[in-house]
């Protein structure tokens, strides 16, 4: 074979450190296992050589699997509008398998793909105050707002499923007789092929589902419903008091976020906090109740907690205090926290 094996390429690759053709030797050694029968000798000294450190973390393995899963789709991608990529999607996937299941890299280079009870799963988290774009396995696309967490298998079955907490905007790429389905606390979002938003927060009252292109089909969980939403359709569903209401929006003031903007649509305060919390990472204390009812209409395009704050005032009857930030016991800085009260 012309491309000879370079234990050091490899373990570049399995660190996400590789040019294109880096990843194309890796690829033919894959695609030709048996004459490069150090591939699999080399990565189980590899994962000795971790062992050994005493350091390695399922997170931080987790994170060196998700950022070269996304290398891998985006070099196909750029290579082809059609190719058949998940032969070695597989098959480098296992270099990350090894450290948590040493047995799976015969398994995972040599047995035909099928789903098991142990498959493995991929997870993504956006931190708090960033907005973060993915790409799945099918390459639907979407983001993920501040402090949202998406789950999904690393290789899609038949039936697509991810997991949800937070809010996401979702862009389905359509396959014909294969369904994507959304799977929140409360209830599941099942489409073919669209584009529509999510809010699902754990610590909020209601998960919500706005659409903007296609149909959904909603699915509850904890209450007893069933619904299809058209575009602009918006569906709440209070988990607290088992409500459901649906109402007519225009919804790209609720997916405006994925792109840097921040859309008051007529908010009572006690809203608006909740949303301006995790947009800018702070906490925010309202000290008089008759403020929560006051209503915001606004769009803000990448603006500064202080600014927005400063036009608040310049509309409402409303002061606000910015803290100093103290430090904790481990020399980390606290969270902002602003105090809003009335003139």
């Amino acid at each position: 074979m012309g491309n000879k094996f370079d234990s050091k390429t490899l373990l570049a690759f399995s660190e996400g450190r590789y040019s294109y053709n880096d990843y194309l030797k890796v690829k033919q050694w894959f695609n030709h296992i048996d004459d490069f029968k150090h591939v699999k000798e080399e990565l189980f000294q590899q994962w000795q050589e971790l062992n050994m450190k005493g350091n390695v973390e399922t997170g931080s393995l987790n994170h060196i699997f998700e950022k070269i899963q996304y290398n891998i789709l985006l070099e196909e991608k750029r290579k082809a509008k059609r190719v058949f990529l998940w032969d070695y999607y597989r098959q480098v996937a296992a270099i990350l398998l090894i450290p948590v299941l040493a047995f799976s890299l015969w398994y995972y280079l040599s047995a035909p793909p099928v789903q098991t009870a142990n498959e493995s799963w991929v997870e993504i988290n956006s931190p708090e105050g960033a907005r973060i774009q993915f790409m799945l396995p099918d390459s639907s696309m979407g983001w993920l707002n501040s402090g949202a967490r998406l789950k999904y298998p690393a290789i899609f079955s038949k039936e697509r499923k991810v997991e949800l907490s937070g809010e996401a905007f979702f862009n389905v790429k359509h396959l014909a007789r294969s369904t994507f389905t959304v799977s929140v606390a409360d209830m599941d979002i099942k489409v073919l092929g669209t584009k529509f938003n999510v809010s699902a927060y754990s610590d909020d009252d209601f998960s919500e589902v706005v659409l903007k292109e296609g149909k959904v089909e909603i699915n509850g969980k904890t209450g007893q419903f069933h619904y299809v939403l058209s575009p602009n359709d918006k569906i709440t569903f209070n988990h607290k008091l088992k409500k459901l209401s649906h109402e007519k929006v225009n919804a790209d003031s609720y997916v405006a976020w994925k792109d840097g903007f921040l859309v008051l649509d007529n908010e009572p305060l006690r809203q608006v906090v909740g949303r301006m919390e995790r947009w800018y990472n702070v906490n925010i204390i309202i000290r008089d109740e008759t403020l929560k009812n006051y209503r915001f209409k606004a769009t803000f395009k990448d603006e500064p907690l202080e600014e927005v704050l400063r036009l608040m005032a310049l509309t409402t009857p409303i002061s606000y205090q910015i803290e100093k930030r103290n430090i904790d016991s481990k020399g980390v800085f606290k969270k902002k926290k602003v105090t809003l009260k009335l003139k």
